[in-house]
């Protein structure tokens, strides 16, 4: 099994899989890398293939254009000439994601990583359920603006157990915090996986009724706040988070009155109050230590 994804920009897709993602090319080189003019490139991630097929007319030669032509939709084939009029779009396609295993797992330094080299993260958890059983996972964006699941493998049960441990300590230390009493170190090592470094849960939905559609009702963010998530500092992040609270206390607001009133102008939110709060509470605190 290998998934074959076209780029519009293949010199960023090339570097994304193969430089930050560390995806190795087979030997010899010559046919792995930039084969028939340019059009097809695998990288190897695991025991699979990721294959780009470069629809990056910057990128290819005429015999490459000529190939990707041939090669299109799994060899309908398409005319050359209008190689670069094909529309490529992340938000349409079919394909929800794709998930690469990763191990080692350690959820602090891939997402320092990560925001070192700018790549978009979308989200991440730490009970997502796989083939082989329930593990942590990291979302990101590669340049194609396609999402690529991270995901560590699963839990053994005493891994569950401490799962379910650090969460209850979660709880009771931020409790204590709030008395003085609990230590920077605990909170360090929950943050990431008892956190979503993003309000996104990958619903993203609109609703003319609702800030004149300006505002996505998944996370209750705007969409200015979501494209400049990754680029914002951690006071920045808090500052939007406290808005999207707001905005998520009218939708509640909103939900009661329709459900009073019988009208169907109100719709299910996809972040809670709670998801919200503790996410601000994350972000401010690392805001403060900055």
């Amino acid at each position: 099994v290998h998934p074959s994804i076209r780029c519009k920009k293949f010199p960023a897709m090339f570097d994304f899989y193969h430089r930050i993602l560390g995806c190795t090319i087979d030997e010899p080189r010559s046919d792995h890398v930039n084969r028939f003019g340019g059009a097809l490139t695998h990288l190897r991630a695991g025991t699979c293939y990721i294959d780009l097929l470069a629809y990056d007319t910057n990128h290819l030669s005429k015999e490459g254009k000529d190939a990707v032509a041939r090669m299109h939709s799994g060899g309908a084939g398409a005319d050359p000439k209008f190689i670069d009029d094909v529309d490529l779009s992340s938000y349409s396609s079919t394909l929800d994601h794709l998930c690469l295993r990763v191990e080692p797992f350690d959820a602090q330094k891939m997402l320092e990583y990560l925001e070192r080299e700018k790549v978009p993260i979308v989200t991440s958890g730490d009970k997502r359920l796989g083939a082989d059983g329930i593990g942590p996972s990291i979302y990101v964006r590669d340049p194609e603006g396609n999402v690529v699941e991270l995901k560590g493998s699963p839990y053994r049960k005493t891994d569950e157990a401490t799962v379910v441990i650090q969460t209850d300590i979660t709880k009771s230390t931020t409790h204590k915090s709030e008395r003085g009493a609990a230590t920077s170190k605990t909170r360090k090592q929950s943050d990431p996986f008892h956190v979503p470094v993003s309000p996104c849960n990958r619903i993203c939905r609109y609703n003319a009724s609702f800030y004149d559609g300006e505002v996505c009702i998944g996370c209750f963010r705007e969409a200015y706040e979501i494209k400049m998530w990754q680029s914002m500092s951690p006071l920045e992040k808090s500052i939007a988070l406290l808005d999207a609270i707001d905005r998520r206390n009218q939708h509640e607001e909103m939900s009661s009155m329709s459900l009073t009133t019988g009208e169907k102008n109100f719709f299910e939110a996809a972040v809670t109050q709670t998801e919200l709060a503790e996410q601000y509470k994350f972000w401010a605190s690392q805001a403060e230590r900055n």
